[in-house]
Parts: structure tokens; C-alpha cells; sequence
């Protein structure tokens, strides 16, 4: 949840280097935004097990696409959270998303040295409620948002260099490559897939589902153990205030998806990520940042701004232990910080947890335990102080979720969470502080 601040704008320019076609491959695309999952790299499959779809295989229809390079993705999640403690007040939500995406391998396609075509929409329903009545700084789910049917991404991509240079441009969610802990993407909090400090210090939420952004991503593979990746976008394609109090994240101000604004400023991304398998358990870790050249409201005097904004993070995902040969445990912890304390919403956050994978003998299920927190800026609670209002302070979260993978093309998820000093401990609008939360929530994906 974001204060009320005021707005500026900045001119965005992105200059892109033309790129030679040459040696050209399909270019393997990420899990797609039908599993919420950004990390790792899966090419189209040569045919389609109608076990895993709940349409099955249309009679042959699917493979007759994926002869000619095109996967279609269809996947359907539905949401009932109630909160009976804490809170504004004792609520009960139903939220859901549909989503569609065609990936387009444009080699197989023309037999000419072409990359990869990727386009996908969400039609998303229900109301959200973490702002009100929750009063939290993050979303109690990753699939909240405003009910609209919208454009979510558009990109283009290819190889070069052998493969080891990744190129992609266009409408582009950076949470599937940037900040994101595979392990944490087995809950529920959207806070675990994309964290508290940019969710509430960027404009838009960030450049993430379903506002994706116009951007240009490259990424270079040295070797099996390192990777390089580079991001610049726009940081502010809805183009509207840094917070609308009507508007909170701003959604409905496109509600298709189709609008580009390059009136504010531009968002840039690096990161270094590190895999290592020692004694047969694998890890990741992760270093990088992101720089904003827009101007972002002063924490305790919304009359003034600043121009510029940082911050910078660490990540590891890391395999503890194996238990037999479908069991293993794994683990992830994330820090975020930044010195930019009188333009920031949240100066530093830290999550962690743990995933049970193969839980109970049951080879997809996942049984996952995190914990986070989010502290606010003290310009932010120096001014609430001045104000006469408690100082806001650090929230924390807590989950308990379990992934059970009850057929091969359906999901369930009974998840259980916890929010102590919501948004650091405010008052909602009838001036009573928020009390601390117990949310109950049951999450269902389908894969059609």
C-alpha cells in the first residue's frame, strides 16, 4: 500500500542498436505467465501430452500447431481469501485470472534464421482487497490486480554469438528475469515473487503482470555457472501520478493493456547470477539492482521531489538436502536495501523460506514455509509522527501454503497467511490502527 504522493515527468529516450541476423536459433522461452514462473528456460515441446490439459490435445490439433512452431497456453486461476481476524474490518474475497499466451517459433514457422514471437492476454476478475480492508504494503496474492481484460505481454526475441547472447524487445513483464527467487515463486504473497521494496517504490508497482512495460533485455550466458543480464524500459507506461488515490496502482487508467507513456523516466536493470552444485546440491545466487531516472515525491513533503532512484539486492536459492529420489528441500533468502530514504516508500526488505518438494511421498507437491519484512522509510515515519499519527514502521508476513498437484492439469493450494503491524502499523479511515491479520486463502489453477 502506497502513500498519496504527487507526480513529475521526465522525457524517456531508448536507443536500440540494430542487430545482424546471423546463426540465428528458436530462442527458448521462459515458463510462461499460464504458471507464474520466470526462471527458467523451456523451449516448445515436439507434441503435447493431452494428460496434462484438461482440453487434451483438440484431436491432434495441438500437434499439428506445435509442427509449425506454435504453442497455445490456456490456463485458469481462481482465488477465495477470508480474513476473520484483524484487518479494518473481517472480510471474505473472491479473485481470478485467465490468461492466454501463442508462442510463436518463428524458425520452425518459415525456415528462415528467426527468433521467437510471444504474445499473451489476461482477463482478471474480483475485487482487490489488500489495500482496503487489509491496509498491507503488499498484495495478499500475486494474481490481485484491478478487474480489466488487458494486452499483458508482446516481445520478439533471438540468439546470437552461439547462442550465448539473449535479445529480447517489446512488452516485457522484467519480474520473469529480475529479482526473482525460483524457490519463493511455491507461494501464494505476492511479496515472495516480486518484493515489497519495488511493489511500493516504483511507479506502477514495477514494470510486472499485469503492467507489463516497453523494454529491451539482453542476457549473456560465459559458461554453465554464469549468467549477465541487462534490462531498460520505460518506468511508467500507464503514464498517470506516481499514486492515484481513486486509482491506487493505476490499472484502470489502461484497462487494456494498450497504452505507452515515455513521459516520466526510464528504468534500468542488471543482475549476475551464479549456479554452483556442490555435493550434489544445486544453487543459485544472485546480485543486482535497478536506477529509475524519473523524480519520485519526498517522503515527508509531498510539495517536493527528487529526481532519481536506486536499490539493490541479493537473492540465493539454495538445495539443502535430498530425501530419497523425489524429496528434497529446498531453501531461498532475499535482501533488498536502499540509502534513498526520503524518496522511499520502503528502504529495505528481507524474505525467506523453506520448500518441501515431492511432500508426503507425492512426487509435484510442495510444502512451503516463508516468513518477510518490509520497513518504511523514517522520513515517512518522521512525517506521520509530525501529523500526530503513529510513525509507520516494519511489517511483517508470514506464510504457510501447501501446493498439491491433484491432477496432471490442476493445482490446489490451501494457504494460510499472517500480517503483523500491517504497513507498519497505520490507522484506517476511521482513524483506528489496523490490527494484525490471520488471512485464509484456497488457491486453484487449471491448465486447459
Amino acid at each position: 500500500m502506497r502513500c498519496i504522493r504527487d507526480h513529475h515527468h521526465a522525457w524517456l529516450i531508448i536507443i536500440i542498436f540494430p542487430m545482424t541476423f546471423f546463426s540465428a536459433h528458436a530462442q527458448p522461452v521462459p515458463v510462461s505467465v499460464l504458471s507464474a514462473g520466470v526462471t527458467p528456460q523451456q523451449n516448445i515441446p515436439d507434441h503435447i501430452d493431452p494428460r496434462t490439459r484438461l482440453s487434451g490435445n483438440w484431436g491432434g490439433m495441438r500437434n499439428r500447431l506445435l509442427a509449425w512452431g506454435i504453442d497455445i497456453r490456456i490456463s485458469d486461476t481462481n482465488e477465495l481469501w477470508s480474513t476473520p481476524v484483524g484487518g479494518a474490518q473481517a472480510s471474505s474475497n473472491y479473485i481470478g485470472s485467465t490468461a492466454v499466451e501463442m508462442v510463436t517459433d518463428l524458425h520452425v514457422l518459415t525456415g528462415l534464421p528467426l527468433g521467437t514471437f510471444d504474445i499473451s492476454a489476461m482477463e482478471i476478475r474480483g475485487r482487490p482487497f489488500s489495500n482496503t480492508p487489509l491496509y498491507v504494503f503488499n498484495q495478499t496474492s500475486n494474481i490481485e490486480a484491478d478487474d480489466n481484460g488487458r494486452l499483458y505481454e508482446l516481445w520478439y526475441s533471438q540468439k546470437f554469438m552461439g547462442e550465448r547472447l539473449a535479445f529480447r524487445i517489446g512488452k516485457l513483464d522484467l519480474g520473469h528475469d529480475f529479482m526473482v527467487s525460483s524457490v519463493g515463486l511455491n507461494f501464494l504473497n505476492a511479496s515472495f515473487s516480486w518484493p515489497i521494496m519495488p511493489d511500493n517504490d516504483l511507479y506502477d508497482q514495477g514494470p510486472v503482470s499485469p503492467v507489463a512495460t516497453p523494454a529491451i533485455r539482453l542476457r549473456y550466458t560465459l559458461s554453465p555457472h554464469w549468467n549477465f543480464l541487462f534490462a531498460a524500459a520505460d518506468d511508467n507506461p500507464v503514464g498517470g501520478p506516481f499514486i492515484n488515490a481513486k486509482d491506487p496502482w493505476n490499472q484502470n487508467r489502461d484497462p487494456g493493456g494498450t497504452r505507452f507513456s515515455f513521459s516520466t523516466g526510464a528504468l534500468f536493470f542488471g543482475e549476475v547470477q551464479y549456479r554452483r552444485t556442490l555435493y550434489g546440491r544445486q544453487g543459485t545466487y544472485k546480485l543486482g539492482g535497478y536506477l529509475d531516472t524519473g523524480r519520485f515525491p519526498d517522503q515527508s513533503d509531498f510539495n517536493k521531489s527528487h529526481e532519481t532512484n536506486w536499490a539493490i539486492y541479493g537473492i540465493a536459492d539454495q538445495t539443502l538436502q535430498h530425501f530419497g529420489r523425489i524429496t528434497e528441500l529446498d531453501a531461498f533468502v532475499r535482501g533488498n536495501w536502499t540509502a534513498e530514504t526520503d524518496r522511499n516508500q520502503i528502504v529495505y526488505a528481507v524474505d525467506g523460506g523453506f520448500a518441501l518438494k515431492g511432500a508426503f511421498g507425492r512426487a509435484d507437491d510442495v510444502l512451503g514455509l516463508g516468513a518477510g519484512l518490509g520497513a518504511a522509510s523514517p522520513c515517512l515515519a518522521w512525517a506521520d509522527r509530525r501529523a500526530g499519527l503513529p510513525g509507520q514502521g516494519t511489517e511483517y508476513h508470514f506464510e504457510l501454503t501447501y501446493q498439491a498437484q491433484v491432477t496432471p492439469w490442476m493445482i490446489i493450494q490451501p494457504d494460510i497467511q499472517g500480517i503483523v503491524a500491517p504497513s507498519g502499523g497505520v490507522r484506517d479511515s476511521k482513524g483506528e490502527r489496523v490490527r494484525n491479520e490471520a488471512t485464509f486463502g484456497l488457491h486453484g489453477n487449471v491448465t486447459f
